[in-house]
């Protein structure tokens, strides 16, 4: 038994692989990112990320969230204590 179009046999069991979404809404991103949602348009605003309107909704591509935390990575520094034992 097939579905019209799909190209999926529904006796086969298998559902296809999930998929990641290309956009988010802002609601998301800023549960994605722990960011609030006045951040997350001034984030847009200000071209930091991405996003397109489609009708009324604002989505964010999720890529380009991706890219812009991983731009403001903050590294962390050796403790003072580590430092001062290796230079004895």
């Amino acid at each position: 038994m097939h579905r019209r179009g799909s190209g999926m046999s529904l006796r086969s069991g298998a559902e296809p692989p999930p998929t990641d979404p290309i956009s988010v809404r802002v609601p998301d991103a800023s549960r994605m990112t722990g960011l609030g949602r006045s951040t997350i348009y001034e984030l847009i605003a200000s071209g930091d990320i991405e996003a397109a309107k489609v009708g009324r909704a604002t989505v964010i591509m999720v890529d380009s969230i991706r890219k812009f935390l991983a731009g403001n990575r903050k590294v962390p520094r050796a403790k003072a204590s580590a430092r001062s034992h290796d230079a004895s």
